[in-house]
């Protein structure tokens, strides 16, 4: 884990665009569990970049690499490939994000090794103004709920709430964070 922090540190300054996110998800009996994700971008040609996400929990972390292809500016389509904590075996992604106006939907998905080792994240989110934006958001070891998102334009930050339920951990949650643009 130490390895990942470090490696996000040193990237960091080479990244044009970075967004940091940290969030506590409270499941109903109680229990909180703090994350951070850090995710960066940087444009190689006008349709291409490149990206970094890491991911820290108490108990698993993550980091990825990979590449977007934006072949409009309503469409971007990514792949990428990584370690994740526990394991040997490579870790991979895939993303698909599309909008039109003031509505976007994306979706993205990982495997790593074994047969219940995925993840998956859809959001369809609609922007009222440039301070209010609400959604829906089906993520695996989250939940399915609306998501409410409070934009902090002079700051360049998000707060965002998430109430949901867990269908496989049939468990209420809540999430609350703060995303930081850098």
């Amino acid at each position: 884990m130490k390895k990942i922090f470090a490696l996000l540190l040193i990237s960091l300054p080479f990244l044009a665009h970075a967004q940091l996110e940290v969030y506590g998800r409270y499941t109903a009996g109680g229990s909180v569990e703090p994350n951070i994700n850090y995710f960066g971008s940087k444009k190689v040609t006008e349709k291409i970049s490149l990206t970094f996400f890491g991911l820290i929990e108490q108990k698993w972390s993550e980091a990825l690499i990979g590449a977007t292809y934006a072949p409009s500016k309503s469409f971007s389509i990514g792949a990428s490939t990584g370690i994740e904590q526990g394991t040997s075996s490579p870790r991979f992604g895939a993303s698909i994000l599309t909008g039109k106006g003031k509505t976007s939907f994306a979706i993205l998905g990982e495997l790593g090794s074994g047969k219940d080792n995925y993840l998956y994240k859809a959001n369809l989110f609609h922007n009222y103004s440039n301070q209010f934006t609400l959604g829906v958001t089906a993520w695996r070891f989250h939940g399915v709920g609306p998501n409410f998102r409070f934009n902090i334009p002079k700051l360049s930050s998000t707060i965002w709430l998430m109430p949901a339920y867990d269908f496989e951990a049939n468990k209420s949650k809540l999430m609350v964070g703060v995303r930081l643009n850098m």
